[in-house]
């Protein structure tokens, strides 16, 4: 299910290692004022529907200042792979999106030129940005990359399901067991009520609202934290829902991805972030909204953020650079708004009709902007995929297996706590 491996991740640091020797661009070799823009390589993740937003994107960009990009949108299951191997060949993009999740290990081994300083040069003001996921691509003091979207994790449902059901829509703040009650009353021999899958992304927001955490500390974590009381009651809630048969079985999920059921009717509701929406708004007769996640205890979400990096062996930093503020700015945020693929994370754009039209579905745009307050971040550490790897494995045994929880619970600590302590 994920791509990541450890064997990948230790790959990754020889890969770039390579890469990080290529050195900074030669000062003299800079294009001068009055030389046009050379051309560029930008590397994003993206299914077919999300890579037409940034060609959109790249059009506007090549017509507006008369540089030339090359656009290299990979599928979501390869784009790491395609990035280690761009390193390893010498041929690494001049700008990659990546999540922040995933960065750290690239700016361990000196692959990311900290963003920073050259969008300083492009006086490009920081202020108007959403701060979260600039501290979420923060590392080692430096703003590294910088963040396009600012999306969280919300509940997609299907209104003809729900109006055919005679189920109200969901209503911010709903708790846990209406959450629950709605997803069995969604539940038919045709659909289920509600799809989960066992990654960190998902389970987070639900230990953080029961008040537990996932880690001993964000920012140095050293140990994981899910066996204890708060983490551990938010795991068992989500066991004992898939325990009444309201979520997809283990055949089902391994049949078609949730997105998938959801775009033919066979789940009802599921969680994800903002990246599904380009493609949920290509599917026929498909009538959908967002709504605010079920609270345990206290209101929370995780951040789901995505930012441009520039490659240190670039050498056309600076045209990276005038590509990343297009792309963030004013301009670039409208277009990948206006396409559905962001929550903006330039305030300007979060806040105009160009995101929150209820026009284009989802209508209830306004839920991500509302989450905004009660965002976290996972941890940003260069271990942090492998850990993400070895928690998701292990609870999916816990989900779709039947092995008890603190079992499971046991193994996490077994297998992730170790790559904590060595990061």
């Amino acid at each position: 299910m994920r791509a990541r491996t450890a064997l990948a991740a230790l790959a990754v640091s020889a890969l770039l290692a390579v890469s990080a020797c290529s050195g900074e661009p030669d000062a003299a070799g800079q294009p001068q004022a009055s030389s046009p823009p050379a051309k560029i390589t930008v590397q994003v993740r993206a299914e077919p529907e999300e890579a037409a937003v940034y060609r959109s994107l790249v059009s506007a960009y090549q017509k507006e200042t008369g540089g030339e990009v090359e656009l290299v949108a990979v599928g979501r299951s390869d784009h790491l792979t395609r990035l280690f191997t761009a390193f390893a060949s010498g041929k690494a993009p001049d700008v990659f999106l990546i999540n922040y999740r995933e960065y750290a290990p690239f700016v361990q081994r000196g692959a990311v030129a900290p963003v920073g300083p050259l969008l300083d040069q492009q006086k490009l003001d920081r202020g108007g940005y959403y701060e979260e996921p600039l501290k979420a691509f923060s590392y080692r003091g430096e703003l590294q990359c910088l963040p396009q979207n600012i999306s969280s994790l919300v509940v997609y449902w299907n209104r003809t399901l729900f109006r055919k059901a005679g189920i109200a829509p969901p209503k911010a703040g709903w708790t846990w067991a209406e959450f629950v009650a709605i997803a069995k009353a969604l539940t038919t021999a045709q659909t289920k009520g509600v799809g989960i899958d066992a990654s960190i992304t998902r389970m987070a927001p639900f230990i953080w609202s029961s008040g537990g955490s996932i880690v001993d500390n964000d920012e140095n974590p050293t140990r994981t934290t899910l066996h204890e009381p708060g983490a551990r009651a938010a795991l068992q809630a989500v066991v004992d829902l898939i325990g009444t048969g309201a979520t997809p079985t283990k055949a089902q999920f391994a049949a078609q991805d949730l997105d998938e059921q959801f775009m033919t009717g066979k789940v009802a509701m599921f969680l994800s972030s903002r990246v599904e929406v380009p493609a949920l708004r290509e599917q026929r007769g498909l009538d959908f909204d967002v709504a605010g996640l079920p609270v345990l205890g206290k209101p929370a979400s995780v951040l789901h953020s995505d930012a441009y990096c520039v490659a240190s062996s670039s050498k056309q930093q600076d045209d990276a650079a005038k590509f990343i503020a297009y792309a963030v700015g004013q301009q670039g945020q409208t277009i990948t708004a206006l396409g559905g693929r962001t929550v903006p994370s330039l305030r300007a754009v979060a806040t105009s009709p160009a995101f929150l039209s209820p026009t284009r579905a989802p209508a209830s745009s306004q839920v991500f902007l509302d989450a905004i307050p009660h965002l976290r971040h996972t941890p940003v550490t260069p271990s942090w995929p492998e850990v993400e790897d070895v928690i998701g494995n292990q609870l999916e045994r816990a989900f779709s297996d039947g092995v008890p929880l603190d079992q499971v619970l046991g193994e996490i600590r077994k297998q992730a706590d170790p790559l904590l302590k060595g990061r």
